[in-house]
């Protein structure tokens, strides 16, 4: 094993020669970037903690923690599962391409992502499960995710029309719709933004807790549930149709988390990825959001209460009003170009 000095000095001194790398594997080959190239495409600063397998990218404003072996990065203080492990090659530590454009620049500089999307003026709300399909259950508190799901829904929706939105509804009462449908509801009504809401729950585990986000898989990566032990590659060769928005998707999932967790105060489960069939076909930028496990004792106490899904509500609203308004803040930028 490498002394953990002689490391740190290999790692600094061959930091300015990063080039690009490819490697194999059963998908197919993935292109790696240098940190050193990411830190200068993005204007940050590359710093090697010693005795630390983490590399840090910094200004005044940023900050990206990565670790060697591990999808788990922070990015501005948000937990954020990348959809390739960072490698590590001769000193220097790689992060695949993808998870450069797709995660990283997005959420640290939506300035250099491509064109911006217009200002959202129809937002669809999509409140999870329905009809025979009840979602996750707490039979002790009563609570039933889809009647919470739809709940945090309306009350959203009056918030957003109250600010100038137009809202529509996937469903706005006790039916099953099916994903697909859902996403297809949304690309009828040409909506500029699709948020799906969701409570979270874990079958005899009362301890677990928090919110996660979740964006649609990014072509050729596996979903962040993919990569558990005895999960099958779920990795698609063909894009759909919602990848077109994955930079303004990620987006939108970091202003949407700031917000929850920092009036909800709920433990950061991460922004995450999958393949779900409400997110798939849209054309638009699209997010799923766990607002909370209801099988956990406090969190669901909480999920119970009336006044607590307001909360809730108002955390998205505010969200999506720091997505429209950053978007219009680089709309302004480029105009000024």
């Amino acid at each position: 094993m490498i002394n953990p000095i002689a490391r740190w000095l290999l790692i600094v001194g061959t930091a300015l020669a990063a080039p690009s790398l490819s490697l194999a594997d059963s998908r197919g080959r993935t292109d790696y970037i240098g940190l050193h190239q990411v830190a200068a495409s993005l204007g940050l600063k590359e710093k090697h903690p010693l005795f630390s397998n983490k590399v840090i990218l910094a200004d005044q404003t940023h900050r990206v923690e990565l670790k060697e072996g591990s999808r788990e990065a922070l990015v501005d203080g948000q937990r954020v599962f990348l959809g390739d492990l960072p490698v590590l090659r001769d000193g220097q530590l790689y992060a695949s391409r993808i998870d450069f454009d797709r995660a990283l620049t997005p959420m640290l500089r939506p300035d250099q992502c491509n064109a911006v999307p217009p200002r959202p003026r129809v937002i669809v709300l999509d409140p999870g499960h329905g009809g025979i399909d009840n979602g996750a259950e707490n039979k002790r508190l009563g609570l039933v995710e889809k009647e919470c799901a739809l709940d945090v829904a309306f009350r959203l929706k009056k918030l957003l029309e109250q600010a100038g939105w137009q809202v529509v509804l996937t469903r706005d009462r006790d039916i099953k719709i099916e994903l697909a449908e859902r996403a297809a509801k949304a690309n009828r009504a040409h909506a500029d933004l699709f948020l799906s809401i969701h409570f979270n729950s874990l079958p005899k585990d009362t301890k677990t807790n928090g919110s996660e986000i979740f964006t649609f898989t990014p072509q050729f990566q596996l979903s962040t549930r993919a990569w558990s032990p005895g999960e099958a590659d779920d990795s698609e060769k063909e894009a759909a149709p919602v990848n077109r928005f994955d930079q303004w998707s990620a987006v939108f999932s970091k202003t949407l988390g700031v917000q929850i967790l920092t009036r909800l105060k709920t433990f950061d489960r991460g922004k995450k990825t999958a393949h779900f069939g409400m997110l798939r076909g849209l054309n638009c930028p699209g997010a799923l959001i766990e607002s909370g496990f209801i099988s956990n004792e406090a969190e669901g106490n909480k999920i119970a209460t009336a006044q607590y899904r307001q909360q809730i509500a108002e955390a998205m609203l505010a969200g999506i009003r720091s997505y429209s308004t950053l978007l219009d803040s680089l709309r302004s930028k480029t105009a000024v170009r």
